[in-house]
């Protein structure tokens, strides 16, 4: 043991008691994870690692005094070394968190029944828009003093009109308060409820807020995805981002670059030092204005894990330097990440954390003899630069998996050439944004210095997206990081082996890489393959939400967007849709337009039903930036796609409803006789009595709802349902957009035995996937992503003729095809894990208020394929052939 981590050490420039400490940390960081999810188990956690380290030390202790000590001196020691340091630092963090839980879980929580007089401070931004943002709960009701890291949905802000509230701002209101998950950062989710009262940031924040917003107005005018990356690199403010960019960055593994990092924190405090250095400051004074330069500089970016990892090391490195003596690397990671861990033991979960820890890990680790060896054939310069994001790119993998799991094919060539150009963008543009509050014109021709470059990013970032293979699927959830895993790790250890044992690692790594690939790339092209290529209508995967797409002649309209820009993506891709006719927003619920940015760009003219809140404008307005028609619809406006044509049915032009009664129906007919395309009635959230109402002025407002082939049924499933519609209807195939294990009990069992009286075939897409409908000799023919038997989601096709779907299922098994998942034993719909970060706690704030909501949003499911796309469709180029008149 002790010649293998002697040879690392050697190899990587580091000494073997260096990398020692480097298990003693991981086992604390293990520890952190598992505690924050259980803190009730810190106490006793950190009593047997006190019992452990005390065993470990009394030992060695006898070691020492042996007479033979001498003679068994060697790995024995030096593992019960590691083990008690281990111990050590085990049992602290244990503390840490038992402290810790203290803090985040006060009485004033045991009593949250209803809303709450709340006092939180933000932590960062809240842009118009905004789904959540971080703060500090610092007042609830009577009780102050306290400081409960918690999460604001926005609930009485998402309205606060086209103002952001700034990092420090406090907010007062009344909310409803939620515990949040085991082991979140955020103790409990704060639902806003309500008007609010809002007290601007002072002191530091309130001047770096000005600076912040006066180089965002700088920049406005710059064009291009390149003023969004600038002000991301310079000052961390990614809200300008556009979808496509996003996608790219990500897809060639340049995510890093789109906010500041660690690397940020490097180069400010290189630049004070080096300059401090030329004009002849002391030591101490250098490191002095460092700290306070870069302290200022993360109030000024707001402070993010990596941020603070950062800062930590930096701050050590400078103390280490005033000391005089030499800087290891592996040490100054290990304590910086305890630190860390024992001032908030939270962070041990956090990607943002990991990611920056593992990538700095990789550069001082195995970047050293990557280098040496590349060295052999290379220049040596090429070679470091060569090593250094190959040795970042191999430690960080297998954690992104977990948040893309993807292959990112030219990640590699990517950073060789973006990163280069990343110090530029911080420094320049870093010094736009501290003149720009005093001299905007200054600010202005330093900020288009420095957009150069950022856009220069952005091209690379776009280039390389669009080449062919640019990512390659990878198996998802913890099976996709076992085999990253093995890839990354036969690598890193090639790196410190002989030829030999080098060469069989790589192709080792290589085998388990080609089976990841295609494990996942096979299959996926089957699915697309078995598509029928003549579907008319689909009802696609986006978890509690909807989006459905229609297609005729060429054209094709997409009815609502979910809320995972991600999911929809995919529904997209497995369909091949590259181009959108038409997008119809049948109403404002974020489970319905959460993801209209994904395709904003693609859309010519969109459709939408009545708006009332400044949010749903804001939806409106950036439909039109983006170059879309935006019309008004109600009953009576119909629309061409293709050979078909789509009615609006509800609301009346004259209707005062609101919200989910407010929603656009739209029923889809074949414009001839002859013309095979099933027809269909998509009923949005429309509520029962609003069903009923629609259903008692059926021909006046436009024309028959019925008989119909496909029915997209109303609210993913609630028992807010008119049977009497639906007998009318008598629709063979009905569609139910639903998240899996959803917390509120959709499809309900009233709605499920509804629809079987009907007689129609049920497909959900918690169960079936991406379901298609396509037309056949006998009737709809419907094609689902996922086994009609399937419990575990896997892709594999099935495809059936609807008619018979419930005898066909029968026959399989004893249940009926509609609702396999939903019911339990006894009959009644589960409430399991929540459908988003924060769906449950919001499903039981809602409730409590005896009013409907809307789910936060969705997590990836695990074991549910993942289509992703190589770039966010294109302009349509088809036009609706009629239009209603302009809004």
């Amino acid at each position: 043991m002790s010649d293998v981590v002697g040879r690392v050490g050697r190899a990587a420039g580091a000494r073997p008691a260096d990398l020692r400490i480097a298990l003693p940390t991981v086992s604390a960081w293990a520890a952190s994870a598992v505690l924050i999810g259980s803190p009730e188990a810190a106490v006793t956690a950190a009593v047997g690692a006190g019992v452990v380290a005390a065993v470990g030390i009394v030992v060695l202790f006898l070691r020492g005094v042996g007479d033979d000590a001498a003679a068994d001196a060697g790995w024995l020691g030096a593992a019960l070394s590691i083990v008690v340091t281990g111990a050590l630092l085990v049992g602290l963090v244990a503390v840490a968190v038992a402290v810790g839980q203290e803090r985040r879980a006060p009485a004033a929580f045991s009593d949250t029944e209803g809303p709450r007089a709340v006092r939180v401070t933000l932590d960062r931004d809240l842009e118009p828009g905004a789904r959540s943002v971080t703060g500090t709960l610092t007042a609830v009701g009577e009780v102050t003093a306290l400081r409960v890291p918690v999460r604001v949905v926005p609930d009485g802000l998402a309205d606060h009109g086209p103002h952001r509230l700034a990092a420090g701002s406090t907010v007062r209101g009344s909310a409803a308060i939620e515990a949040d998950d085991p082991g979140s950062p955020t103790a409990a989710v704060v639902f806003l409820r309500g008007p609010v009262r809002v007290d601007q940031p002072t002191g530091l924040l309130a001047v770096t807020d000005r600076s912040r917003q006066a180089f965002v107005a700088v920049t406005a005018e710059l064009p291009g995805p390149g003023a969004a990356l600038l002000r991301g690199m310079a000052i961390g403010d990614r809200s300008g981002l556009d979808p496509a960019t996003v996608a790219a960055m990500e897809t060639t593994a340049l995510t890093h670059l789109t906010a500041v990092s660690g690397a940020n924190c490097a180069v400010i405090v290189g630049l004070v030092v080096l300059f401090g250095r030329a004009v002849g400051l002391p030591r101490l004074v250098r490191a002095s204005v460092a700290v306070g330069f870069l302290l200022a500089f993360v109030v000024l970016v707001r402070p993010d894990p990596s941020i603070v990892r950062a800062t930590v090391m930096a701050v050590v490195v400078l103390v280490v330097h005033l000391s005089g003596r030499p800087v290891r690397g592996v040490p100054l990671i290990a304590l910086a990440v305890t630190g860390m861990l024992v001032a908030d033991p939270w962070y041990a979960r956090s990607f943002a954390f990991a990611l920056s820890v593992l990538a700095t890990a990789g550069i001082v680790v195995l970047a050293p003899p990557l280098t040496g060896l590349l060295a052999r054939r290379v220049w040596p310069p090429v070679a470091a630069v060569v090593a250094v994001p190959v040795a970042a790119q191999v430690a960080c993998w297998p954690v992104t998996i977990l948040l893309a799991p993807l292959l990112p094919t030219y990640g590699v060539p990517a950073n060789l050439l973006a990163e280069p150009l990343a110090p530029i963008v911080t420094v320049v543009g870093l010094g736009a944004c501290l003149v720009a509050p005093m001299w905007p014109t200054g600010a202005a021709v330093l900020a288009a210095v420095a957009w150069l470059p950022a856009s220069i990013v952005g091209w690379i970032a776009r280039t390389a997206s669009a080449l062919p293979g640019a990512s390659a699927p990878w198996p998802t959830g913890s099976t996709g990081v076992v085999l990253a895993v093995m890839v990354c790790a036969g690598i890193a250890v090639a790196v410190f082996v002989g030829t030999t044992g080098r060469v069989r690692l790589l192709l080792a790594s290589a085998v388990v890489l080609v089976i990841g690939v295609g494990s996942v790339g096979v299959p996926r092209v089957v699915v697309r393959g078995s598509v029928p290529v003549d579907w008319t209508t689909a009802a696609c995967d986006v978890g509690q939400g909807d989006a459905v797409l229609l297609r005729s002649g060429g054209s094709v309209a997409l009815v609502d967007t979910g809320d995972d820009p991600e999911l929809l993506r995919a529904c997209l891709d497995l369909l091949r849709v590259d181009r959108l006719a038409l997008l119809v927003l049948t109403h404002f619920d974020r489970d319905h337009v959460g993801a209209v940015a994904e395709v904003e760009g693609a859309v010519t003219t969109a459709l939408v039903g009545p708006v009332g809140r400044p949010a749903d404008d804001r939806v409106v307005q950036e439909l039109r930036r983006a170059g879309a028609e935006v019309l008004r619809a109600a009953a009576g406006t119909s629309v061409g796609l293709g050979s078909a044509r789509i009615d609006v049915t509800w609301p009346p032009a004259t209707s005062s409803d609101s919200g989910n009664d407010a929603s656009l129906v739209l029923r889809v007919r074949a414009s001839e006789r002859d013309d095979p395309v099933p027809s269909a009635l998509l009923l949005g959230d429309l509520g029962e009595t609003a069903q009923r109402r629609m259903r008692a002025s059926d021909g006046r407002n436009a024309g028959p709802l019925g008989p119909v082939d496909v029915v997209k049924v109303s609210h993913h499933g609630s028992a807010d349902q008119d049977a009497g519609l639906y007998r009318a209807l008598g629709a063979r195939v009905a569609l139910i957009g639903v998240g899996a294990d959803n917390s509120y009990g959709h499809p309900t069992r009233r709605t499920l035995d509804m629809l079987a009286a009907t007689g129609a075939a049920v497909f959900r897409t918690d169960v079936h996937g991406t379901a298609v409908v396509a037309p056949g000799p006998d009737g709809p023919r419907v094609w689902t992503e996922h086994p009609v038997d399937s419990s575990a989601g896997r892709a594999s096709p099935v495809s059936f003729t609807a008619g018979a779907a419930s005898s066909v299922a029968c026959s399989a098994s004893a249940a009926s095809p509609v609702g396999r998942r939903i019911v339990s034993a006894t009959g009644a719909p589960p409430f399991a894990p929540p459908e988003g970060p924060h769906a449950r706690q919001e499903a039981r704030a809602r409730r409590r208020e005896d009013r409907p909501g809307l789910v936060v949003g969705r997590p990836a499911g695990a074991g549910r394929p993942r289509h992703r796309p190589r770039g966010v469709p294109g302009r349509p180029g088809d036009q609706c052939a009629a239009r209603p008149a302009r809004w």
